[in-house]
C-alpha cells in the first residue's frame, strides 16, 4: 500500500496515505456488499486498489472514454446541477476531489466553471499523476496528493466543495470516509458524489454485459473465433495481466439510494438528497460496451461510435423525461448524492440517531421512493 507521497513534476504534494469514473464491475455484481473491509482486510484491499489503479492509469482515459471537450464538460456540469440546481456564486473557492482518477469530474468541472482552486487525491500515484498531467494541458493548476479517503492529510475546514464520481463502491469505509469529507469541509460547504452505482441498477446491467457476452460467443460459433473475438489480454505480460485480474476484487459493494443517504447522514451531514439517472440509456450502455471489449474497436464500422452515442443520447433523454415519471428511482443506475456540512445553525437532530437497518430514509431529490 502506498504510504508515502511520490513528487509528480512538482505539483503533488507531500501526505499520508484514498481509492479511485469506473462502474461495478463483472464477472458476479458488485451489487453484494463486499467483505467487511473496516476490519484488518481493509489494508489488503487497499493494496489491490493501489496495484490495480497504478496499472489502469495510463490507459483509464481510454477505457472509459473520458475527455475533457464539450462532450465531458457537458455531462460533468450536467450531473452536478442535478445535485445542485441552484447553485450560485460560482465557482466553489477551494474544491477538493477525493478519489480523482485521472481527474474527469474535477477538471471537467472546473472549464465549466464550478471549481476554482483544484485539489485532489486518490490513494494510486498514478492516478493522481495523470490527473495533475491532465490540468497542466488543460491550463488548469491541480494541487495532487496520494492519500487515503479515510485519513485526508488536511485541516479541518479547508475546503468549499468536496466532490467524488465513481468512488464510493470502491472505498472499504465509507463511515470512515464521509467523515473524512465532512471534516475537512468548511461550515456550510457542499458534499456532492456522482455516477454511483445502485444495487437494483447494478444487478439489471449485469444480465445485459451477459447478454452482450452470449451474443458475442454466438457470432464466433457462426463466423469463427478469430474473425469475431478480440483478446486484448493475449499481449500482456504475466504481471500485467495479475493487476488487469484485480478489476473483479476492487468494486466492492453497492448501495441503494435510501442507504447513501443515511451513510452521509450518519456523517453528519444536512439537507441530504440523491437523485437518479440512466435506465435504458444504461442497459443500452453497457451492452455495446461489453460487444466493443470483446470484438475489439478496430473491428467496428467507422461511424459504430457516433450512432451508438447518438442512441445512448435520446434514450438518456427519455429516461429523463419520460421513464423517471414512472419507474422507482432505485431502478436506475447512477446515483447522485449530496449533503451540506452543518453551518451551525441545524440541531444535533439531523445526525440520525436510529439503530443500524432502522435509519430513516428522509429527504430525496429524485422523482420516486428508493
Amino acid at each position: 500500500m502506498t504510504t508515502a507521497e511520490e513528487p509528480h513534476d512538482g505539483s503533488v504534494e507531500p501526505s499520508t496515505p484514498g481509492a479511485g469514473p469506473g462502474s461495478a464491475a463483472e464477472p458476479g455484481s458488485a451489487a453484494q456488499p463486499g467483505p467487511d473491509t473496516a476490519t484488518d482486510d481493509g489494508a489488503v484491499i487497499k493494496d489491490k486498489q493501489v496495484v490495480y489503479h497504478d496499472w489502469e492509469s495510463g490507459h483509464y482515459d481510454d477505457k472509459w472514454s473520458i475527455s475533457f471537450d464539450e462532450r465531458c464538460i457537458d455531462y460533468a456540469a450536467g450531473r452536478f446541477a442535478k445535485a445542485v440546481p441552484d447553485a450560485t456564486d460560482l465557482p466553489y473557492g477551494r474544491v477538493l476531489e477525493v478519489g480523482c482518477g485521472t481527474g474527469f469530474f474535477l477538471l471537467n468541472l472546473a472549464q465549466a466553471g464550478i471549481v476554482g482552486e483544484a485539489w485532489c487525491t486518490d490513494i494510486s500515484s498514478g492516478m493522481v499523476a495523470e490527473a495533475v498531467a491532465n490540468g497542466r494541458r488543460l491550463g488548469i493548476d491541480v494541487h495532487g496528493r496520494v492519500a487515503d479517503a479515510e485519513a485526508l492529510p488536511f485541516a479541518d475546514d479547508s475546503f468549499d466543495l468536496v466532490i467524488g464520481h465513481a468512488i464510493v463502491h470502491h472505498l472499504p469505509d465509507i463511515a470512515a470516509a464521509f467523515a473524512e469529507a465532512r471534516r475537512v469541509l468548511k461550515p456550510g460547504g457542499r458534499f456532492v458524489i456522482a455516477g454511483e452505482p445502485t444495487a437494483v441498477g447494478d444487478r439489471i446491467a449485469t444480465q445485459f454485459k451477459r447478454a452482450g457476452r452470449v451474443g458475442v460467443k454466438l457470432a464466433a460459433v457462426v463466423l469463427g473465433s478469430q474473425r469475431v473475438v478480440h483478446d486484448p489480454r493475449a499481449v500482456l505480460t504475466p504481471e500485467d495481466r495479475a493487476a488487469a485480474d484485480l478489476e473483479w476484487e476492487v468494486d466492492l459493494h453497492c448501495f441503494s439510494p435510501g442507504d447513501l443517504e443515511a451513510l452521509a447522514r450518519d456523517a453528519g451531514f444536512t439537507e441530504v438528497a440523491t437523485v437518479t439517472e440512466e435506465l435504458t440509456a444504461n442497459w443500452f450502455g453497457w451492452l455495446t460496451r461489453t460487444v466493443e471489449g470483446m470484438v475489439g474497436a478496430e473491428r467496428l464500422p467507422e461511424r459504430y461510435p457516433w450512432v451508438v452515442y447518438r442512441t445512448w443520447q435520446r434514450l438518456f433523454a427519455f429516461d429523463d423525461h419520460v421513464a423517471s415519471r414512472v419507474v422507482p428511482k432505485a431502478a436506475f443506475y447512477n446515483c447522485i448524492l449530496t449533503g451540506l456540512a452543518p453551518d451551525g445553525s441545524e440541531p444535533d437532530a439531523e445526525r440520525d440517531p436510529s439503530p443500524p437497518g432502522q435509519r430513516r430514509r428522509g429527504t430525496t431529490a429524485g422523482p420516486a421512493g428508493s
